[in-house]
């Protein structure tokens, strides 16, 4: 199985390259560093149900389920959020890395990857509520999950606050 099922942190959940972790209650998940992966942050207010996905590669796998392709993360990571209670309706989405780390003039991968997760989100009817992307330094994601308080680093700054899902909308006709 490629994701890890959180009922209930107590801790910090680590989730590295090509894997999914979900959850709900009190506990955290943290990216491990994001370089042009990026970490694809799922929350439901309604439920204070959440996840992460760490994704590598765009488009879809070429051999089976493998969590480190963006179509891939993303669909398993909103059915898991599905099957611990949450509803896709209410699911929103941050984003955060997809960086050219290396610094090399003509490296498309970082946006090959941004570009590949906005179509299947698009997709998918998913909407990117906040995002951190691009640029040349690593960075971190972190989702509280009691909270619905996504964090983030670039480098070695101190975390900050990306957004906070809540359950009050203002959605503009």
């Amino acid at each position: 199985m490629y994701y890890k099922q959180i009922k209930e942190l107590k801790a910090e959940n680590f989730v590295s390259t090509g894997r999914i972790a979900t959850g709900s209650k009190r506990g955290l998940l943290t990216s491990s560093p994001l370089g042009s992966c990026v970490a694809v942050v799922a929350y439901d207010v309604t439920t204070k149900i959440g996840g992460l996905a760490h994704v590598m590669l765009p488009g879809k796998s070429p051999k089976g389920n493998n969590n480190k392709y963006a179509e891939n993360a993303i669909t398993n990571l909103i059915d898991e959020l599905k099957n611990l209670g949450a509803s896709k309706t209410n699911i929103e989405i941050c984003l955060v890395g997809g960086a050219n780390v290396l610094r090399k003039k003509n490296d498309s991968i970082a946006d090959y990857l941004i570009n590949s997760i906005f179509e299947i989100l698009k997709k998918k009817k998913l909407n990117v509520i906040a995002s951190s992307l691009g640029g040349y330094e690593r960075r971190t994601a972190t989702l509280h999950l009691s909270s619905g308080v996504v964090n983030f680093t670039i480098g070695d700054s101190v975390e900050k606050k990306l957004y906070q899902f809540t359950s009050v909308r203002l959605r503009v006709p």
